[in-house]
């Protein structure tokens, strides 16, 4: 046999030796050591900073369920504007919208008592064009959107920084909308 081949064939069995030895210490052979731990300054930070929100919006007959992580952990006044913002975004991009266009917020606040008022612009009444039903939807996704966020006890609608009769004639929004979206309502179809 030629030097040569003797040379490619030892080349070759200790290329195999080189691998077997491989698998088998990444197969058989557990270190004594537990798992790395994560790097409390990137991971800790990013998972601790976020709050979810839960933004529900009206879909026909029933509401959908958006949820959204946010950076950093935010007061109650800041979480109301920043759930509301939302909430008219999804409901303006949703394709069966009953959110009057135009609709904006104009002032946010939290009374002692647990109340959180949203007082919207006039078109917010003004532009509204549904039915029984779609009023209804309108203010139980509002309710259930601030509800599910916030520690508060009810959500009064105010327009222009006044209490309004109704919004689209069919609810007296002229108190707390617990009374009216805690009813059960039939839909016939």
């Amino acid at each position: 046999m030629k030097k040569g081949n003797l040379l490619i064939i030892l080349l070759i069995l200790v290329s195999l030796a080189g691998i077997g030895f491989g698998v088998f210490y990444l197969y058989f052979y557990e270190p004594e050591s537990g798992p790395v731990p994560a790097r409390e300054d990137i991971n800790e930070n990013i998972l601790k900073d976020y709050t979810t929100l839960k933004i529900y919006y009206p879909a026909g007959t029933r509401l959908e369920l958006k949820e959204k992580k946010v950076p950093g952990i935010l007061s109650p006044i800041k979480m109301a504007d920043i759930l509301i913002k939302e909430y008219l975004n999804l409901s303006g991009e949703s394709n069966t919208s009953i959110l009057p266009e135009g609709t904006r917020l104009n002032n946010i606040f939290i009374s002692s008592d647990g109340i959180v008022y949203l007082d919207f612009n006039q078109e917010f009444s003004r532009n509204f064009q549904g039915d029984v039903l779609d009023e209804y939807m309108l203010l139980k996704s509002i309710f259930n959107t601030m509800l599910s966020n916030l520690d508060i006890k009810d959500v009064m609608i105010l327009i222009n920084g006044k209490e309004a009769e109704t919004l689209g004639g069919h609810f007296m929004i002229n108190q707390p909308l617990k009374r009216i979206v805690t009813r059960e309502i039939r839909v016939e179809e």
